[in-house]
């Protein structure tokens, strides 16, 4: 069981992943998208930061930002889609590799 983590934990947690779900819904100009996005967006980074994920969530939030500015230079809104999301899948494996990095070794239950 994860320990259990500050409101703060969980406030910066939906806040991230809530402006990403409106940001996806601003890109494609949708008013529904965005509200729908944007909740489950909450709903997620609420539960991600009630883990204690915060190191995961900026780095894949980092990686949505490094793929969308990719996207964004070849001017097709479609491949700013794609490239954003792929960024953040691939930052999403990487933060998962440097998080587990960050917590071996620390002489603690490592299960």
């Amino acid at each position: 069981m994860p320990k259990l983590q500050n409101k703060s934990e969980i406030f910066l947690g939906m806040g991230l992943m809530g402006m990403t779900g409106l940001a996806m819904g601003w890109v494609v100009h949708s008013p529904l998208l965005m509200t729908i996005a944007g909740i489950l967006g909450l709903v997620v980074g609420g539960f991600i930061g009630w883990l204690g994920g915060r190191l995961f969530m900026v780095i894949v939030c980092l990686g949505v930002l490094l793929g969308a500015f990719l996207g964004y230079r070849t001017g097709d809104r479609d491949i700013l889609i794609i490239a954003a999301g792929s960024g953040g899948a691939i930052a999403g494996f990487m933060g998962a590799q440097i998080q587990q990095f960050f917590t071996t070794g620390r002489g603690g239950d490592e299960r």
